[in-house]
């Protein structure tokens, strides 16, 4: 793997640069502005699949014109780019806002017998996803903090520290409650997804509200344990209407993948990345983390969070919500005892 400025200077000048997503596969990118002929020839040789156009908006002022580019499916992407979501449209279209050129790109996968074969006959620089989310998060931030204020809560005997985050791409606001004294060693973090039903109207649908309210007990406990509440989260990120429109279905016997597939929303859209950020702005690296579900370790991670340690949250099961959690275990890789196999 090449460098990023490395890719970054030479997608500039117009050249292709092959871009490894996180489970290995690999991507062909140009810049729609400046692919040429050869450039073209060369996707169409040894790609694999459709072309996909990567950006920000389909219909921008500027917008490359699609004319004598090959017959491709627009794919948008966020607009906070990598530091929204770490696929590979947000990628594309970063790696042409770091080069300085129209975030129009064209996309399309390399076979992976193909990869070896190809980089060493082209020369084209190489960079993963990862790497790319990393320089991206060291040049620039999404969140801004708003304020800063105390918050006495049942949870400790002094106020936690309240922040408030701001992003700049969707105004979503993030909390981080920081409870009161000093750490020693990594702190004890946990990141909770919103969730009105279960937060606040104590629903027994899921276990978010106890969750909620274990976590603060922890970290209540816990001198510098921050709480980071992820707002935007609603329903693992289709929002609250669809989230009640997944409990219809539900209802009638689906469980909440099947329910979000039938309804054509994603099992789960959620990022962390504002996460990692917020940690970073707090000053912490290195964290122990309160969590069963492996995917927000990894993608701490992925931000350059060191996770030293993960620490389990499990709520003890209730006949409303089994089903609900036999689905995590079992679709979403959490980390659950053996014992919530069994229906209460």
């Amino acid at each position: 793997m090449q460098s990023v400025p490395l890719a970054i200077e030479h997608f500039r000048r117009g050249g292709l640069v092959v871009l490894f997503d996180p489970a290995g596969q690999a991507h062909l990118v140009v810049s729609a502005e400046h692919a040429g002929s050869a450039e073209l020839a060369l996707m169409q040789t040894v790609g694999i699949g459709a072309f996909s156009l990567s950006m920000t908006a389909p219909e921008v002022t500027g917008s490359v014109s699609r004319a004598d580019l090959p017959k491709c499916q627009v794919v948008p992407a966020r607009e906070g780019g990598l530091l929204e979501s770490e696929n590979v449209p947000e990628a594309a279209t970063d790696l042409a806002r770091l080069a300085g050129v129209n975030p129009q790109v064209l996309v399309r996968a390399l076979a992976p017998q193909e990869i070896g074969a190809f980089a060493e006959a082209h020369g084209h620089p190489s960079v993963t996803i990862t790497a790319l989310t990393h320089y991206r998060r060291r040049v620039d931030s999404a969140l801004d903090l708003v304020a800063v204020a105390d918050l006495p809560t049942c949870y400790a005997d002094r106020p936690f520290i309240t922040y408030a985050y701001r992003s700049r791409f969707d105004e979503v606001e993030h909390v981080a409650l920081v409870s009161p004294g000093k750490v020693e060693g990594d702190p004890l973090v946990r990141i909770h997804s919103e969730c009105l039903t279960g937060d606040s109207f104590g629903s027994l649908r899921c276990d978010c509200g106890p969750q909620l309210q274990e976590s603060m007990r922890r970290l209540g406990a816990s001198p510098g344990g921050i709480l980071i509440y992820m707002r935007g989260h609603e329903g693992r990120g289709i929002g609250f209407a669809n989230k009640i429109r997944a409990y219809a279905l539900q209802d009638k016997g689906l469980d909440t993948v099947e329910a979000n597939r039938a309804l054509g929303l994603p099992e789960d859209a959620r990022h962390f990345g504002h996460a990692a950020q917020i940690l970073h702005a707090l000053g912490y690296i290195s964290v122990r983390l309160l969590t069963n579900n492996p995917e927000k370790a990894a993608s701490l991670r992925r931000h350059g969070v060191i996770v030293s340690s993960v620490e389990p949250l499990v709520m003890p099961p209730n006949p409303f919500n089994f089903h609900y959690l036999d689905t995590k275990a079992t679709k979403f890789g959490h980390t659950l005892p053996r014992t919530m196999a069994v229906e209460p």
